[in-house]
């Protein structure tokens, strides 16, 4: 997955569309650098699976 389809779906997963977003183990250090740089990067929270996979989901606060 390339670096810009990696930022317009992390975009969804804040917009609601998408309700998980899976990462491969190939694909985590790029999408790592765009999670890390993102300004709510600490409500995408990430979850590891079997293989080095990563499903990671978007968690609102309550205020």
């Amino acid at each position: 997955m390339e670096s810009g389809e990696m930022a317009n779906e992390v975009e969804k997963l804040i917009n609601g569309d998408l309700k998980e977003l899976l990462i491969a183990k190939e694909d985590f250090m790029q999408f790592r650098e765009i999670w890390l740089n993102h300004e709510k990067k600490d409500q995408i929270i990430g979850e590891a699976k079997h293989n080095g996979e990563v499903v990671f989901r978007y968690q609102t606060f309550a205020e």
